[in-house]
């Protein structure tokens, strides 16, 4: 069976951190954050995965080039226009000659879901699409599946006000195709989540929707990718890359550090995630934050709640604090007084 990994969005909701480099290559505990997706797609018995590439993807299209890669068979389609959801599975089916059952996952998530269970119940209720499911407390900035007690999806809802979803199951960005379903996408630039899904629900076709436990996250937006790599930590993962220096007075707590990053004497850097070649000074607290590769933070300065992009300077004493981004390159040498 193949995997189509869709890839082609520009991480808007991510910069300044995809200003520099692709969502999909952002590091999860210092790994690039669709290795994990490889990981999986390997777990579950894929042999061939198709990266639905959108324009200006170059440094993701050169990370992974076709052919072989730790046991898996790489497929780039490439996208001459914006397609959308629809669009690019449509447009990956045709161009990499997939003819049978296929998955389809979003790139910009990372998720823990047993393959092996969802394709037995996709085939023991005569699915003709599954859709996993994921259980959120605030499901009012997702797509909502309402399901029946067979877990056969009967409607969505998109984004419903706070408190008022009749289900708190999410879609995770984890999709299982019947191969007759692409001749139903409608033609264009088109989303499947708002044509081709509750098209099929409305119509009292089988839907299934598959619910699972474990880590789940969009990692699209800044607050829930720092959330991830968080849990993913708190969970066992070793956030401290092995060529990073901590010193022994400095304290770092629930983060990443990535390689060749180093830490500062009585440092503090606490829940945060901090990319390659980072440069922690003395007495420096960082909290909550993300810090993008080649960034230097001064001697005694203050982050909490912000994002720094690629090759900063923070001067020494400078304080930012929650809601600050710094576009790439740029130096600060304030007081945020905000």
């Amino acid at each position: 069976m193949d995997a189509i990994i869709l890839v082609g969005g520009q991480g808007t909701r991510l910069r300044p951190l995809t200003l520099t480099r692709h969502k999909s290559l952002v590091p999860l505990c210092n790994r690039p954050a669709i290795e994990y997706l490889f990981d999986w797609a390997r777990r579950g018995g894929f042999e061939r995965v198709v990266l639905a590439l959108g324009q200006h993807n170059e440094d993701l299209a050169r990370a992974y080039p076709p052919g072989g890669y730790d046991g898996l068979r790489l497929v780039q389609v490439l996208e001459t226009e914006r397609l959308e959801s629809g669009g690019a599975i449509r447009h990956a089916v045709r161009e990499a000659g997939i003819d049978g059952r296929f998955v389809v996952l979003n790139g910009d998530v990372f998720f823990e879901v047993d393959f092996a269970g969802a394709l037995a119940r996709h085939i023991a209720q005569r699915a003709e699409l599954t859709l996993a499911l994921y259980a959120v407390q605030d499901p009012s900035q997702f797509g909502v599946a309402v399901v029946d007690k067979e877990s056969m999806v009967t409607g969505f809802i998109e984004k419903p006000p706070p408190g008022t979803a009749p289900s708190n199951l999410i879609n995770a960005g984890l999709w299982i195709f019947e191969p007759g379903l692409v001749d139903e996408i409608p033609p264009g630039a088109v989303r499947v989540e708002e044509t081709l899904f509750p098209g099929l629900v409305n119509g009292g076709r089988r839907v299934l929707g598959y619910q699972f436990d474990g880590l789940w996250a969009d990692i699209g937006t800044r607050d829930r990718y720092l959330a991830i790599n968080t849990a993913m930590i708190a969970s066992g993962r070793d956030g401290i890359e092995p060529t990073a220096i901590v010193e022994p007075d400095a304290v770092v707590r629930l983060s990443s550090l990535g390689a060749h990053s180093s830490v500062g004497c009585n440092a503090r850097v606490t829940e945060s995630l901090l990319w390659e070649d980072v440069e922690v000074g003395a007495g420096a607290t960082i909290a909550g934050s993300i810090v993008a590769d080649n960034v230097t933070i001064g001697v005694g300065a203050q982050l909490t709640g912000v994002v720094i992009g690629s090759g900063c300077v923070v001067a020494p004493g400078a304080v930012l604090t929650a809601g600050a981004a710094l576009e790439p390159s740029t130096r600060y040498d304030g007081v945020d007084e905000r």
